[in-house]
């Protein structure tokens, strides 16, 4: 069947408004999508144009109208390529486009009013739409997105179709004979080709934005099924008919402990999260009245058990037509423990602000007022806390306290470089003025911070110190009292010392002269013993009072020189060792070995240390042991004394230091403790070495142990060759062939300057005695003597002042013999010996001195030769006790030891003899023990063969 030009263009045009039609309701219904009014706009131009254009097939038209109708076409392929950029999200040119077009459509009139002489007009429509179709194909087959991607090659193929043909078209128009008109094959095929090229492009354009949609609909709930899941809270969709769990995220897993299968296709109820119905039936029915709910605070529990505090906002929606609600649970446990914990510190601080003794305030330096007060303001000054933050701080300042603060603020504000809230606190003592008008002292701590606006603000602590102001001023006044008191003590222990050594010194003086008499019997040689041994007991408690006064007085010094540690334990082990034996006591002294030979320390305080230590454990064990151990700890030594005696209970052992401090313990040793001095001694002498003396015991009959810890300190030295003990020797008298020296003694005390004149006398001197100051300077103007002893106390003109003018005479006159003045002074607590040496004397010597001290000066100024007693040399027999009793040799070197009190000698003789004759050498070491050398002396005089030998030589 034949179908004719006409049908086929009235066939074109009405496809072309159907397809027209149809992209403007597509572009009217996604009015929001960019691209689709374009083609919409294109296909109504295409169908206007192509209907103007059959106007042709009927009657005679104007070229010029031909032109607008080819303009109309080539526009629509234009906007279509527009459209196709912009639905992808290309901005596009459209000016160029909008350009192109109009030069197109400009192109076609010229050629009309030309007449259309050649064919251009109908080869540059077909070229322009030639071109325009394959632009639009390229275009489509940039787009890269796999889901669209069928859809695109149809409507690329589309356009590429009709490209072909208006190629095919253009070229059979230009070898067209009669090319006035075009063939009419040319025309139907023309036809036909746009009836199916615009109708397959308009439907793959449709099938393009359904397909997007659908995409992006996909896509859309993709994205909302991650927001959904990854949605921190949990978020659930649940039926309001029977509140059936629809869907649920990972949040809600967490928050619960149910997986999803879990928790779908049930209601809170039966899942048990609700710890409360009552918050269950209450947010459903907001639900149904309100439609929503908003930050209900409400119990959920999870599977454990575990009862977390949450807050549900939910929306009521209609899911195909069935009412719904989608929830939010948000977990604030955390927060509301924060809260919780924010409220407690709050009140904690307001507990502190409200009831603390000082006062805290802020102050604004900048606007010069108080911004808080704590109410403890009312306990300082006496107004309340929003009195005060009325007032300025010059209100309740003295005058001088406010400049004082006004001062230190200003130059902090002024002056201070660099961020004022790093600078120290300012600590300062002010003045308060009280409501009342009494004046309260005050120490104010300040320092700069930023408030929560980062302003500067000065935080402050205010402490009332009136008391303690008064205590100072009560404790400098007693500190002064005490001062007093103490130098009082010291001159009252001094006179006390000197009054106690002056008659002293006659005794133990007058003593030893009768010692050397040979005429004295023996009883009288025994009682003259017990005179010494009481005097000088007597000494020696004198010297522990003035040791602890001096040591409290911190007139003792630290005099540090290399020790041999292993000689020192072993002097001190023979010292004790006879003394243990006597109470049968087994007395261990060990050395660790890494202990050093050498150390640096004052041998005299610590060996007087460890003797009143082991004294004091041998005094107060009857039975069982004493053990000395040194080890060393680290930089430490450590002398550790341990007994098995009697024990200290614990309350004792807390003031055993003290002094005078005897425990009940000691009771039963009444007899033979002293006044409890000695541990009070030894811990001062501990610390004053620098270490530390310490106590302990389990309690009574457990023993005790005391430890002496001193610093560890070796020389750098070759190792020390121990010092070889001179024997003192007994001076008789000067010898044959020395000039006699004149002596002047001095000394208001008769008593004492007798046995110095007598000794004196002995050794050959001439001797002049006077009893004051005064007669001394006429008698030495007189007599010149070599020596001057001099007591350095004295009336009228004491030994200071003596020596002093004396000095200044022989200064101011030459001829007079200037002689050699020795001091000397039972005052022995000040610096005696260097006031002395200040004063110009030459030597000094403390009462009660020691015949060989006299003899020894007076070699040293001198120079003079004595005759001595022939000692007796250590050269003993091998065997001393036979059946005929004890060797002679040996016999007369034990009593000349004793006759000489040399201890060391006698404990060398006893142990000689105590293998074969132990009973008599235990009796000899408790003599020698406790220094009774006239019972020696009894002993070996009843020993003595008749045929005693000569002395040992």
């Amino acid at each position: 069947m034949a179908v004719d030009l006409l049908t086929l263009s009235i066939a074109l045009n009405l496809a072309n408004f159907l397809q027209a039609s149809a992209l403007i309701g597509l572009a009217i219904a996604n009015r929001g999508r960019p691209g689709l009014r374009c083609w919409a706009a294109a296909m109504s131009l295409l169908a206007i144009g192509l209907t103007i254009t059959s106007f042709r097939d009927v009657a005679d038209v104007p070229l010029v109208i031909n032109a607008v109708s080819n303009g109309m076409v080539g526009a629509c392929m234009l906007l279509l390529y527009h459209g196709i950029e912009r639905f992808f999200g290309e901005p596009g040119r459209p000016y160029h486009l909008l350009m192109i077009g109009v030069l197109f459509f400009i192109t076609n009139l010229i050629l009309a009013f030309t007449n259309d002489t050649p064919p251009l007009r109908r080869i540059l429509f077909s070229t322009f739409l030639a071109l325009s179709s394959l632009l639009i194909a390229i275009r489509l087959l940039r787009v890269s997105r796999p889901d669209l991607r069928a859809i695109i090659v149809f409507l690329a193929t589309v356009f590429g179709v009709n490209t072909v043909f208006f190629v095919l078209r253009g070229l059979a128009v230009a070898s067209e004979p009669n090319w006035l008109f075009i063939s009419t094959s040319w025309q139907t095929a023309t036809y036909l080709v746009s009836i199916a090229t615009t109708t397959l492009w308009t439907f793959g354009l449709i099938l393009l934005v359904n397909q997007t949609l659908t995409v992006e609909q996909r896509e859309t709930l993709e994205q909302l099924e991650q927001i959904f899941n990854a949605q921190p809270d949990a978020v659930l969709l649940s039926r309001l008919r029977d509140g059936v769990f629809v869907k649920v995220n990972h949040g809600f897993t967490v928050i619960s402990g149910y997986t999803a299968e879990e928790a779908i296709g049930k209601d809170g109820l039966t899942l048990n999260i609700w710890y409360s119905r009552e918050d269950r039936q209450r947010w459903a029915e907001i639900v149904q009245r309100d439609g929503a709910c908003q930050s209900m605070e409400f119990q959920f529990r999870r599977r454990t058990g575990e009862l977390r505090t949450c807050l549900l906002s939910s929306q009521k929606l209609l899911i195909q037509g069935v009412p719904h609600a989608i929830s939010v649970v948000h977990d604030i446990t955390e927060r509301k423990q924060i809260e919780a914990a924010l409220q407690r510190s709050e009140a904690r601080y307001r507990l502190i602000a409200e009831n603390t003794t000082d006062v805290i305030w802020l102050f604004d330096p900048l606007a010069m007022r108080f911004t808080f007060f704590s109410p403890s303001i009312h306990k300082l000054i006496g107004y309340s806390a929003a009195e005060a933050q009325e007032m300025s701080f010059v209100e309740f300042l003295t005058t001088e306290s406010a400049q004082h603060v006004h001062s230190a603020l200003q130059y902090m504000l002024n002056h201070w470089e660099g961020d004022l809230t790093t600078a120290p606190p300012w600590v300062a003592e002010i003045d308060l003025i009280h409501r009342d008008g009494h004046v309260v002292q005050a120490e104010i701590i300040t320092s700069f911070v930023r408030d929560e606006e980062q302003r500067l603000t000065v935080l402050g602590v205010a402490r009332d110190i009136t008391a303690r102001k008064q205590a100072e001023v009560a404790l400098r006044i007693a500190r002064q009292q005490a001062e007093a008191a103490n130098r009082a003590k010291s001159a009252f222990l001094a006179n006390v010392s000197h009054e106690l050594r002056t008659p002293l010194h006659a005794v133990l003086g007058f003593a030893q002269l009768l010692a050397n008499d040979n005429n004295l019997t023996p009883t009288q040689q025994e009682y003259l013993a017990i005179i010494n041994r009481s005097g000088e007991h007597l000494l020696r408690l004198i010297n522990e009072v003035l040791d602890l006064a001096k040591i409290e007085a911190g007139r003792y010094t630290y005099n540090a020189a290399p020790l041999n540690v292993r000689q020192l334990i072993e002097d001190v082990q023979l010292l004790f060792r006879n003394r243990a034996e006597a109470k049968q006591l087994h007395l261990n002294v060990t050395c660790a070995g890494n202990v050093p030979t050498l150390i640096i320390s004052d041998e005299a305080k610590l060996r007087q240390i460890l003797i009143n230590l082991l004294s004091n454990a041998i005094k107060f064990t009857d039975v069982g042991s004493v053990h000395l151990h040194v080890i060393r700890e680290e930089q430490r030594l450590l002398f550790t004394v341990e007994d098995t005696g009697i024990g200290i209970p614990p309350l004792d052992q807390q003031k055993l230091f003290q002094p005078f401090f005897q425990g009940q313990q000691t009771g039963e040793y009444n007899s033979s403790v002293g006044v409890g001095l000695g541990l009070s001694i030894s811990y001062e002498l501990a610390r004053l070495i620098g270490g530390d003396l310490s106590v302990y015991s389990e309690g009574r009959g457990c023993g005790a142990r005391f430890t002496l810890a001193i610093p560890l300190q070796t020389p750098i030295i070759t190792p020390l060759t121990p010092p070889v003990e001179t024997e003192q020797r007994h001076a008789v008298r000067l010898r044959n062939d020395q000039p006699i020296y004149r002596m002047l003694v001095a000394d208001d005390q008769p008593t004492n300057a007798l046995f110095l004149v007598a000794l004196l006398h002995r050794l050959g001197f001439a001797v002049q005695s006077v009893a004051n100051g005064q007669t001394a300077i006429e008698v030495w103007r007189s007599w010149q003597p070599h020596i001057i002893w001099i007591d350095v106390r004295m009336p009228k003109l004491d030994g200071f002042t003596v020596t002093r003018q004396i000095r200044e005479i022989c200064a101011r006159e030459p001829g007079m013999l200037r002689p050699f003045i020795v001091a000397l002074s039972a005052h022995v607590f000040d610096d005696t010996p260097k006031l002395v040496t200040d004063a110009g004397c030459d030597h000094f010597i403390a009462k009660p001195f020691r015949e060989h001290d006299i003899v020894q000066t007076i070699e040293q100024l001198l120079h003079v030769e004595f005759e001595y007693a022939i000692p007796i040399a250590d050269q003993l027999p091998t065997t001393i006790v036979s059946d005929n009793g004890y060797h002679p040799a040996w016999c007369n070197a034990l009593k000349q030891a004793a006759q000489e009190a040399n201890f060391r000698r006698l404990q060398e003789l006893v142990q000689r003899i105590e293998r074969e004759r132990p009973a008599d050498a235990t009796l000899l070491r408790q003599w020698i023990e406790t220094f009774d050398y006239q019972s020696v002396l009894s002993w070996v005089a009843n020993v003595t063969p008749s045929q005693a030998a000569n002395p040992i030589v």
